[in-house]
């Protein structure tokens, strides 16, 4: 209904292509939260001892901006990852979920893989993701920022937006709409109702759906004279 609200309303295609839900605890919930995104790029594949090197030098690591978005989160926040579509290469792993989970964040979508999900499942901690994969990510890509706009399964998405997603998949909610998208889903649950009860009580398919046309409801009330 979210996508729907932002197709037909402002023809605004905000599906993220691509990223679905990792385990099975994830099915008949929906998740809504704000958006932290982190980004990442790729490397130039550098050997990786050399690669560590130069983090242990400058004293920071490959994933910081993952982790300032774990610690700038509030709980209810869903984290945005770019990698780029990286999905044989993991931009979260338990270690990192773990931290996610003690700071309140609700969720996590990655445009790229996620590992160890057997731990992961055991915290019952909600990913989308394009990928599952046993490979970490150092000498592979990087973070290079946080809370800044991203690209996720080929949507903008800036922080703040609206993350919605569910067992079909996630939509993002610019936030500027945010209000008014859930009015009109408001108004279409309305409509939905009336369908509904129209396709239990109502002969032809094509008086009962779709919600909102107009001869549904007075099919409806002629029925219930």
């Amino acid at each position: 209904m979210v996508w729907d609200t932002l197709w037909i309303n402002f023809g605004m295609d905000t599906h993220l292509k691509g990223l679905k839900p990792v385990f099975n605890f994830m099915e008949d919930k929906l998740y809504v939260g704000t958006a932290v995104t982190a980004k990442w790029v790729s490397t130039n594949r550098e050997p990786v001892n050399l690669v560590q090197k130069r983090y242990v030098e400058t004293g920071r690591s490959w994933i910081d901006h993952n982790l300032a978005a774990i610690d700038f989160s509030k709980p209810g926040d869903i984290i945005v990852i770019d990698g780029e579509g990286y999905k044989d290469v993991a931009l979260m792993g338990d270690n990192m979920v773990m931290l996610a989970k003690r700071n309140g964040v609700s969720a996590a979508v990655l445009d790229g893989g996620i590992r160890d999900i057997a731990k992961i499942r055991k915290m019952r901690f909600p990913i989308f993701a394009s990928g599952i994969t046993p490979k970490a990510s150092i000498g592979f890509i990087e973070t290079v920022g946080f809370n800044v706009p991203v690209t996720c399964g080929g949507v903008q998405v800036k922080p703040g937006d609206i993350i919605v997603g569910d067992e079909d998949g996630v939509v993002s909610v610019p936030r500027e709409l945010s209000k008014k998208v859930l009015e009109l889903c408001m108004r279409t649950l309305e409509k939905e109702e009336i369908s509904k009860k129209a396709i239990k009580d109502v002969r032809y398919a094509l008086e009962s759906y779709p919600a909102g046309r107009p001869e549904i409801l007075e099919n409806l009330k002629k029925r219930d004279i």
